[in-house]
């Protein structure tokens, strides 16, 4: 990489890090693009040459997020051959980066789907990329011969699907940044039950 490339991604780094804190303190709505310039003691120009808009800032910071996520995940799934065990974890870290999302954010659900349109193909993408983990994982439990599955792609949306709806049924309409941790706890509570029950369909009788 040649040496101006490099100096421009780690600006571009600097930048979403200093957002990534912002927006976690304050979020998106109301963290203006000025603060996140004085924060780096750079011009708005400077910013908005990197990021033309709040929006795209935003996407990389929930980019950021989704790929420490991921590999956080990945190593894990990596130290564990259990297959089962990845499942469960799976569930849980889900919930856990929800909930870390929720508070970057600052979102209630309501405002969240008010900018949902703005991200839906970065959302898209974040989904395949879950999917293709849940996929690892299934297979993983086929080669074992611990699963029965004939088509994982689809079954890794079913479980993705469970996790998500529960999320929806128990949090909807809902101030996230207001939900404390009993409410947490129980859907973390939930998701750990129907995890239980959908992976006991998938195992070798």
């Amino acid at each position: 990489m040649k040496s101006d490339d490099k100096q421009k991604e780690n600006k571009a780094e600097a930048i979403i890090a200093a957002a990534q804190k912002r927006f976690a303190l304050f979020g998106i709505e109301k963290t203006p693009m000025r603060e996140i310039a004085r924060d780096l003691r750079i011009s708005k120009a400077a910013l908005y040459y990197y990021f033309p808009d709040k929006e795209s800032l935003y996407k990389s910071v929930l980019t950021r997020e989704h790929d420490e996520f991921l590999r956080i995940l990945h190593t894990e799934i990596e130290n564990s051959n259990d297959p089962v065990d990845n499942l469960r974890k799976f569930s849980q870290s889900r919930i856990s980066y929800f909930r870390k999302l929720s508070n970057l954010g600052r979102l209630t659900l309501d405002s969240y789907d008010h900018l949902k349109p703005v991200i839906a193909n970065l959302l898209e993408i974040f989904r395949e990329e879950e999917k293709r983990t849940l996929v690892l994982i299934l297979e993983k439990g086929i080669r074992q011969d611990l699963f029965r599955i004939d088509d994982t792609y689809k079954i890794a949306t079913l479980f993705l699907d469970i996790i998500r709806g529960q999320i929806k049924l128990i949090l909807s309409g809902k101030d996230l940044l207001m939900a404390d941790d009993a409410e947490f706890t129980l859907l973390s509570e939930k998701v750990k039950d129907m995890s239980d029950v959908f992976i006991k369909g998938l195992l070798y009788k």
